[in-house]
């Protein structure tokens, strides 16, 4: 029966304490690869196999139906944390990247660190609040966190800098699904600010527009000097 071959495949996997989430569209790989799916004489979709299976769960993300987890029974809370995990890491993927160094570029004690929300999202660092900014709350900023590769984050980062950027919105009656909507319209650079605190590799990734900065590539031994420099 393939229930059992399903068994197999999802206890073997999770033998290793180490082993990540498996999916199932996994499980459908390595049934096929075997010749065990699909099955002539099985009508059933894997998912429907999978349910029936003995102390397996399969858990799907609601947000992306296709995102199916499986594990063993008693172990669901292992696929959900994975699943707000992405979840989580998705949203931070959409917000723009002025925001996101916003809530970690480091800045001295005197200056405020606000952001402007425009047709794109700008921000700014002064001794004074910018005008017509919001000024992003130093008790919710994660000065030194480095945020160019979301994927890089680990569990409690992700979670941090996603709690700290809801917690503002709330504070200042922001969708926060409205920033990850905003639209990458052309318009005026804004100006680099100049301040210390942070490393002259950040401010130069700062200082370029999105689409300049997602092209940007920066040899090791040069980027290894300005991560020093601040």
């Amino acid at each position: 029966m393939i229930e059992n071959d399903i068994k197999a495949l999802v206890e073997e996997h999770y033998k290793d304490p180490k082993a990540g989430l498996l999916l199932l569209s996994q499980i459908g790989m390595q049934l096929t690869e075997a010749g065990l799916w699909p099955s002539a004489h099985d009508k059933r979709t894997l998912y429907d196999a999978v349910e029936a299976t003995a102390a397996v769960k399969a858990v799907r993300d609601d947000d992306a139906k296709s995102f199916i987890a499986v594990v063993l029974a008693g172990d669901e809370q292992r696929a959900i944390r994975a699943i707000d995990d992405r979840r989580k890491r998705h949203f931070l993927r959409g917000l723009p990247r002025a925001l996101l160094l916003a809530f970690t570029l480091a800045t001295p004690q005197d200056q405020i660190m606000s952001v402007l929300i425009g047709h794109k999202i700008t921000y700014s660092v002064g001794p004074e609040l910018a005008e017509g900014a919001i000024r992003v709350d130093e008790d919710l900023r994660l000065p030194g966190l480095t945020v160019m590769d979301i994927a890089a984050l680990g569990d409690e980062e992700v979670e941090q800098i996603d709690t700290r950027v809801r917690a503002w919105c709330e504070r200042h009656n922001i969708d926060p699904a409205s920033l990850a909507r905003m639209p990458a319209k052309p318009g005026p650079p804004a100006p680099a600010p100049s301040f210390k605190g942070s490393s002259a590799l950040e401010r130069l990734y700062a200082a370029q527009d999105p689409d300049v900065a997602k092209r940007l590539t920066v040899p090791i031994d040069i980027a290894l000097a300005l991560s020093r420099m601040h």
